[in-house]
């Protein structure tokens, strides 16, 4: 077998390659422009939550049921929403993220989605196609998904909510809103968009 060989007419043009991500953080972090982590840790596996693997399904009706009824059932999912969405209204960090300000429907829609996932026990509400699709128009930064966090704490403690279903509340909705955070950053990829490790853009 013979081999053939362009002979060769110089050298070849550089060619620009996209800097590696994680070197340019590298550099990123040594110039100092990277973002500073606070510290803050969003979830702590604890005895909050427990697997359901060993439990069949009259087990689970029963355990969601008893959390919902303890939470406060539906007028709970429609109190806390709508005491949420006044405070994000007047929030400088969150309203920016909704171009429509209608707040009771964005209140009554998420109320509409803790009484399907937590009054019918429907967990396919959790990967809702739609619920990705409106988290996937804006980036979602970690100032934010704490600012989210923060003002549903303060709706649930403002109104006198159960301090231990509220907390199992508040867990389950620090693992939501990582997977929206997740979603609004891979559809910012796809835009072409290039952020920090806290969503902040470079």
């Amino acid at each position: 077998m013979t081999t053939h060989r362009t002979p060769s007419t110089g050298p070849a043009p550089a060619t620009e390659r996209p800097p590696e991500p994680e070197a340019e953080s590298v550099r990123e972090e040594a110039a100092g422009r990277l973002p500073e982590h606070d510290g803050t840790v969003l979830l702590v596996a604890d005895d909050g939550l427990r697997s359901g693997d060993g439990m069949d399904r009259a087990a689970v009706d029963r355990r969601v049921d008893d959390f919902w009824t303890a939470i406060g059932g539906e007028g709970f999912a429609r109190a806390v929403t709508a005491r949420f969405y006044e405070l994000v209204a007047e929030d400088d960090l969150l309203s920016p993220l909704f171009t429509v300000r209608d707040w009771d429907r964005h209140a009554r829609r998420l109320a509409d989605h803790y009484i399907r996932l937590y009054g019918a026990n429907d967990l396919t509400a959790a990967w809702d196609p739609r619920m990705h699709q409106a988290h996937s128009h804006f980036l979602i930064t970690r100032a934010q998904r704490l600012r989210w966090l923060e003002l549903m704490r303060r709706a649930g403690t403002e109104l006198g909510v159960p301090a231990g279903p509220f907390e199992e509340f508040m867990t389950i909705q620090k693992i939501a809103s990582g997977e929206m955070t997740a979603v609004s950053r891979g559809a910012a990829l796809a835009r072409g968009e290039r952020f920090h490790w806290d969503g902040t853009p470079r």
